[in-house]
């Protein structure tokens, strides 16, 4: 995946304590990548375009989008190290970025994400708010 470039990085994590998680082994920023992108489609591609979302490159990416890569990224990659370890901030920023995928995801927040549409031309994005008729305690109707 080449959604995340290395530059991204430098805004949520010291080069040097990147380096020091990655170990030399570039796979390992792979793969946290990878789970980060993994766990914003499960939660949002049945609502919103991801595909094309995830293929825009540089100055045209959605900068929540690439926010909250970066906060579950840098996440995921902290899996390396104890709990204890891992600072204060990352753990916030993933929660932080967590909430907000499934608010978005659940329709109680809202995002400028490409909505899909149905082949009726409908956005797949409606919620439906409501219930059913208000219950009467009435026996008698």
């Amino acid at each position: 995946m080449d959604f995340l470039q290395q530059s991204d990085y430098k805004s949520f994590i010291n080069q040097q304590l990147l380096n020091m998680l990655l170990e030399g082994d570039d796979q390992k920023l792979v793969d946290a990548e990878n789970m980060a992108y993994g766990f914003i489609c499960d939660n949002l591609a049945s609502r919103y375009n991801m595909r094309i979302e995830f293929s825009k490159t540089d100055k045209n990416r959605n900068s929540t989008l690439v926010r909250w890569m970066l906060s579950l990224s840098v996440y995921f990659l902290h899996n390396t190290v104890p709990d204890t370890e891992i600072p204060e901030r990352v753990a916030k920023n993933y929660d932080d970025a967590r909430k907000e995928i499934i608010n978005i995801a659940s329709g109680r927040g809202s995002t400028t994400l490409i909505p899909l549409v149905s082949t009726d031309g409908k956005q797949k994005t409606r919620f439906r708010w409501g219930s059913s008729p208000r219950r009467t305690h009435n026996p008698f109707e």
